[in-house]
């Protein structure tokens, strides 16, 4: 009769064990450092894409809004100094830009007035046109606020965000001081006298936008400032 042998089997040992846990910390590692790199790649491409959404928004609702500057209905009818009156603000009749200088970020204030007709597609700078059956002086304000947002002001409205991550916000006129029809110099609000209001064929606008890759290596806090220069069609 055949005796049967018994095979005793020994468990895990401790040094097994500390290796296969040092494995298994190794294998998570680096699935937790794949998972963090995907978010942050992921996370700065929103940031970009929000960024040049952002910056193509803000351009684009200036740039609209500075080539209306003065323009009123029935140009065969009346004239520029009637439809555009002086005032406070605007200290020529017929001026169609006016502004402030900052001391510093956020920067400037542009004011840009026009006269809407009823039915001839004239947009303000939150994208409305004139509802009020009437023709309709419409003066829109740009300013950043202190949330870094790039804001407008229609007639003295509760202002409407039109783009975010903005630093500073400055503002230069293009001035013809010779009445030859090109642009002298490009003077910042501050420095402008009631005559040369009356002179400004263009706009300079200049944005400065947050980096949203800000703190990673390398990269600074703010963007290259992006600049436009913007005719007065009124001028053209």
């Amino acid at each position: 009769m055949k005796r049967r042998t018994l095979v005793h089997q020994a468990g895990m040992g401790l040094i097994e064990l500390l290796i296969a846990m040092v494995i298994g910390m190794i294998v998570v590692g680096g699935i937790l450092s794949v998972l963090y790199s995907t978010r942050a790649t992921s996370l700065a491409q929103t940031g970009l894409a929000q960024l040049q959404d952002d910056q193509r928004l803000a351009l684009m609702m200036l740039t609209n809004t500075v080539q209306v500057g003065g323009y009123f209905p029935n140009a065969l009818t009346s004239t520029a100094t009637t439809e555009l009156p002086a005032n406070a603000t605007f200290v020529n009749a017929g001026q169609s830009v006016a502004g402030s200088t900052g001391a510093g970020a956020p920067g400037d204030t542009l004011i840009v007035r026009y006269e809407a007709g009823t039915a001839d597609g004239t947009l303000d700078c939150n994208g409305r046109n004139n509802t009020s059956g009437a023709n309709l002086m419409m003066v829109n304000t740009f300013s950043v606020d202190a949330s870094g947002n790039l804001v407008c002001s229609v007639n003295g409205a509760p202002v409407q965000t039109l783009a975010g991550n903005v630093q500073n916000f400055q503002v230069l006129y293009g001035v013809d001081t010779n009445s030859n029809g090109s642009v002298d110099r490009y003077i910042a609000a501050g420095s402008m006298t009631t005559t040369n209001w009356k002179r400004v064929s263009s706009v300079r606008v200049t944005l400065t936008f947050q980096n949203p890759l800000a703190g990673q290596p390398g990269q600074a806090a703010t963007l290259t400032p992006i600049t436009q220069t913007i005719a007065l069609l009124s001028r053209i």
